[in-house]
């Protein structure tokens, strides 16, 4: 075998759904900054909640509305916490990612979650740039909860409800 090709064989995708591969859950460009590695091996707790989140949470977004970019996905505590996230946010033990549909508005991506049969705990319209999709502990029932996120000065405010950034900031005035 040539070096390239064991290069390549030792790199090989670890694939979670039809379109899910478990590097695009474990990238991350703040990761790399703050010198932090992401591993997650298959078996591990961590690996079996990616799973379920690749195949029941975002493989129905990606068969129905086309590509999806995952943006942050499973991040360890110290890169929560170096990236100012919140202490009990589901990316800390792989039930949560941020996405982006090509082709659609993060509102549209949004709503389209909430019509659908898809079994998340919640779906958050972050600032109009990105969706937040979380799936329930294995223990726990979904709740389906689907909230705006928007900023005000300082901070960060959730609405009920998927609205525009704008509808959102409004009912918060």
């Amino acid at each position: 075998m040539s070096e390239t090709s064991e290069r390549f064989s030792a790199r090989r995708r670890i694939q979670l759904s039809p379109n899910f591969f478990l590097d695009e859950f474990t990238h991350s460009q703040a990761a790399a900054r703050h010198g932090i590695d992401i591993r997650v091996s298959e078996g591990d707790a961590v690996y079996d909640r990616l799973l379920h989140l690749a195949s029941i949470g975002l493989q129905p977004a990606r068969d129905a509305l086309g590509p999806v970019f995952v943006s942050s996905g499973y991040r360890p505590e110290a890169l929560n916490r170096a990236i100012g996230g919140s202490p009990s946010s589901a990316h800390i033990d792989g039930r949560a990612a941020d996405i982006v549909v090509v082709g659609h508005s993060p509102l549209a991506v949004a709503q389209w979650f909430a019509d659908s049969d898809v079994p998340f705990d919640q779906v958050i319209h972050e600032f109009g740039r990105w969706v937040h999709v979380g799936m329930a502990r294995p223990s726990e029932t979904p709740r389906r909860q689907l909230l705006t996120a928007v900023r005000k000065p300082g901070r960060t405010i959730y609405v009920r409800g998927l609205h525009s950034v704008d509808d959102a900031l409004a009912r918060v005035a």
